[in-house]
């Protein structure tokens, strides 16, 4: 099927009759002309060579040309329809909770930020597979069904937040139950879900449904996040979250609950990291499974096919050039320089048509292969068409987003350094600065990462993924820049304890050299204030434990809303 990019240049075909109907009052104004100045039959048979057909041939050819060029300008291109395809894979639904908890920042920028940082990261990796979203809190909601549209998975996920779920809580088990509901039922034993929560479970028997959810073909990962010491819970307006008695409400990572869940419903429970999430592990198992075949919608990548048009608009123009106006004369007179011109810009033209078809048919060869999952073989059709095009921006791309999911991101960060600044479409442009971001990440140099973020800002401030990964990559600079601190601070101390330790031990020879020499002299009185000086000692020590009690000491809260 062929679609028409611009349509408005269409209206140039519209000329066309106009131009014939110019043609022909000028040929009839023509004649009227020759009658004046005598018999039209000795007239013509004065100018035998004068041909009447030949005029019109010329016209029809340069409309023809007209014609096929007003298509070429109009875009026609191939390939941008959606078609259903067999696809072999699994079904992954993840699970993430969106309760009040969520927000606390033991992870960067906050819980639920992060998760949905990784969640985004897993889908770019997708290729095969099929992935659904579900949040939950008090109440559990499907926010996608289970698709191959990771375009719209990650359109659905950034506009999760904790207002997703109206009621508040942490029911997972209402969680687990809409996932089995979710499943597909052609797909028995490819499902798996993946709840991301902090595992503070306030309503129902998570344990019980994971186990039934087990006794039919799914299995359910639990990924906690939050830390065992617990975090307050930031709101809106700057103050924290506190329970019906007025007290601080501290949320802390249930383990314990996690791992039941897991063990239950027959999966595996990780904690996430900041750094390392624990997510991509986790699918990497489940790829593992049995994989299904089933149908999916996917879209198809256009291509543009206005070359093909304006070569036959050439050909044409060619044709009308050669044509002559006179009886006997099939090829118009001119001189050698001209038919030289028009031919080199003839062949020049097609063979720049020609190169730049060549460019991009390995460019679309490299996108199959890159949907496929076969990195290798999209990497090696990225590096041809860059070969016979230095300056194709897209084969750079597309081959600097391969090397980084193939793991080189050094190379990778060297082809798309020179991209963004070259491209004139600003979300492109953002698009490069972002994928630059990444790699960087990815290579532990958060300097660069964040000037590249910041980049990709200035073009698009609204952008909540860059905006995650620009905090993450300044928490992890402030880390690194923390632990050498600490390396140089711990290397100062060490040798200062190296010089106090030497200090101690002259010391300690003078002063035992002092008391060989003079026996020590301690009055009753001396001896009464240093027993006494001991005992406050302790009784302040004692005083000092019951306070550090009674902080540890957490109140017994009710309604909860977290």
């Amino acid at each position: 099927m062929i679609q028409l990019a611009q349509v408005q240049y269409l209206w140039i075909i519209a000329a066309i009759p106009l131009l014939l109907f110019i043609y022909g009052m000028y040929r009839r104004y023509g004649r009227k002309m020759l009658k004046r100045y005598g018999d039209p039959e000795l007239l013509s048979s004065l100018m035998p060579d004068l041909s009447r057909r030949r005029g019109w041939i010329k016209i029809s050819l340069f409309c023809a040309a007209l014609f096929f060029f007003a298509l070429g300008l109009s875009r026609p291109r191939t390939g941008a329809r959606v078609r259903e395809m067999k696809r072999t894979g699994v079904e992954i639904i993840i699970a993430l909770d969106v309760s009040n908890s969520m927000m606390a920042e033991d992870y960067t920028p906050n819980r639920l930020e992060r998760a949905k940082l990784a969640v985004s990261r897993l889908v770019d990796n997708l290729g095969r597979d099929r992935i659904g979203l579900i949040v939950f809190a008090g109440d559990a909601f499907v926010q996608l069904p289970v698709t191959t549209d990771y375009v719209s998975a990650k359109m659905f996920l950034n506009t999760i937040n904790t207002g997703s779920v109206s009621r508040q809580g942490t029911a997972l088990g209402q969680a687990i139950i809409t996932g089995i509901r979710s499943f597909s039922l052609n797909t028995p034993d490819s499902r798996a879900l993946i709840l991301i929560t902090d595992g503070e479970n306030h309503e129902d028997d998570a344990v019980a449904v994971a186990r039934e959810a087990a006794n039919q073909g799914i299995v359910v990962h639990c990924i906690g996040i939050g830390s065992e010491f617990g975090k307050p819970i930031p709101m809106p307006d700057g103050s924290l979250l506190k329970d019906e008695e007025g007290n601080t409400v501290v949320t802390k990572l249930d383990e314990k609950t996690l791992t039941q869940v897991a063990e239950a419903g027959g999966g595996v429970y990780v904690r996430a990291g900041n750094s390392d999430f624990g997510l991509q592990g986790i699918v990497d198992s489940i790829r593992k499974m049995d994989q299904q075949e089933f149908q999916s919608v996917v879209f198809e990548d256009f291509n543009e096919q206005y070359m093909y048009f304006f070569g036959i608009a050439l050909f044409f123009l060619f044709l009308e050039t050669l044509t002559g106006e006179k009886k006997g004369r099939r090829i118009k007179s001119f001189d050698i320089f001209s038919k030289t011109t028009l031919c080199f810009i003839l062949f020049t033209g097609l063979s720049a048509t020609a190169m730049a078809q060549a460019d991009k048919k390995d460019i679309r060869a490299g996108n199959r292969a890159f949907r496929r999952g076969d990195l290798e073989k999209a990497l090696l059709n990225y590096q041809r068409a860059a070969v016979k095009d230095s300056t194709s921006l897209k084969a750079k791309y597309n081959m600097a987003n391969t090397l980084h999911l193939s793991g080189d991101d050094a190379q990778a960060t060297g082809i798309m350094t020179s991209v963004p600044d070259s491209l004139d479409i600003l979300d492109y442009k953002a698009d490069a600065w972002h994928n630059l971001g990444n790699f960087h990440l990815s290579g532990k140099q958060y300097a660069p990462s964040i000037e590249a973020y910041k980049n990709a800002l200035r073009i698009r401030p609204g952008d909540m993924e860059t905006k995650t990964n620009l905090a993450y990559a300044q928490k992890m600079l402030q880390d690194q820049q923390q632990d050498k601190q600490q390396d140089r601070q711990q290397d100062q101390d060490q040798d200062k304890d190296q010089d106090q330790d030497q200090d101690q031990k002259d010391q300690q020879q003078d002063k035992d050299k002092q008391d060989q020499e003079t026996p020590p002299k301690i009055t009753p009185q001396a001896a009464q204030q240093m027993l006494e000086a001991v005992q406050q000692k302790e009784r302040e020590t004692q005083e000092k434990v019951q306070k550090e009690k009674a902080k540890v000491a957490v109140p017994v809260r009710s309604g909860k809303n977290w």
